[in-house]
């Protein structure tokens, strides 16, 4: 049976914003996505990735495409044509399309939702002056008039990833990779996600925590990943909840296969009662489910049932 490999992210609070260049007249707009009647700020999977692709340059990962700076890439294949994309972590993870030969491409073995915010945006804007000469494009003896949307909230996002399609060109090909290597690939993955840091294009001024302060992962033969974008945040009180994942362990979800590591308390999950391996034990619909006491702790426990897989 194919193994697979589910998480689900809910962001630190803060207030976020975006400098991608997108905008109305001069005011810095967030991306918005409509959701149960209501209007929600998002962050492009794109993104997500890019931030992923930065950690992993940071920590010296074998790579084909290197940020120079924010406005320039280095390729060491531009043209993926030298077939040595497997050697590559982020070809081999991340996939790759010609821009000009579509034939020359691969499908990304971990797949990315856009994030959304749990918390509906009402519509704040930060009105400020930049000061003259402060930009050398702009001649002006005034002080420039600008404006940003920004969003007080947490963002949310899901990811997959199939242990089984790294290191191969398709579904009937031999993987370039032993156990060891996909391991060691899936960890330098999920500590990437669980290490987020530059995403959405926020400009140093407009700095928010992406890292995850909650990480659900599910590791399962089940191909589908049934819990996206679980996360509830109570208005009042600021209280996480996941009612939508609990209404399915036991039916859908089998509670045995889910690793949530968090710093917080989650309501109806936190207090339950755990045995030393962090199993908890009590009595309800968690029973089986493994809670650790942060992200990167529940990176760990993961990577230790993948081994056992392996063998």
């Amino acid at each position: 049976m194919t193994i697979h490999i589910f998480g689900m992210a809910l962001s630190h609070e803060g207030t976020f914003s975006n400098n991608r260049g997108e905008n109305e007249g001069n005011t810095n707009t967030l991306q918005k996505v409509i959701r149960n009647g209501d209007l929600f700020s998002t962050v492009s999977a794109e993104a997500i990735r890019y931030a992923l692709r930065d950690g992993w340059q940071q920590y010296g990962e074998t790579m084909n495409r290197k940020t120079l700076d924010h406005r320039a890439v280095e390729y060491t294949d531009r043209e993926f044509a030298d077939g040595s994309w497997s050697s590559r972590l982020d070809d081999d993870v991340l996939g790759f399309m010609h821009a000009k030969d579509d034939t020359v491409s691969r499908r990304a073995p971990l797949e990315v939702t856009r994030a959304i915010s749990v918390t509906p945006w009402t519509g704040e804007t930060m009105h400020n002056f930049a000061s003259p000469g402060s930009n050398p494009a702009v001649k002006s003896d005034d002080p420039i008039p600008y404006s940003v949307e920004v969003h007080h909230t947490r963002y949310q996002f899901g990811f997959a990833l199939t242990p089984d399609s790294l290191g191969r060109a398709n579904n009937n090909a031999k993987s370039t990779h032993d156990d060891d290597e996909k391991i060691r690939r899936i960890e330098a993955t999920l500590n990437g996600l669980a290490s987020l840091r530059r995403v959405g294009g926020a400009h140093a001024r407009y700095f928010a925590d992406y890292s995850p302060e909650i990480l659900i992962l599910r590791v399962t033969t089940d191909p589908a990943p049934r819990m996206l974008y679980c996360f509830e945040q109570h208005e009042g009180s600021g209280q996480i909840s996941v009612r939508a994942l609990e209404k399915k362990l036991g039916r859908d979800i089998d509670p045995k296969e889910l690793i949530i590591g968090t710093a917080i308390e989650i309501s109806r999950l936190s207090d339950l009662e755990r045995d030393d391996d962090g199993q908890i034990s009590a009595a309800s619909p968690w029973k089986g489910t493994t809670l650790t006491d942060g992200v990167k702790d529940a990176v760990k426990k993961c990577i230790k049932r993948l081994k056992g897989w392996a063998q």
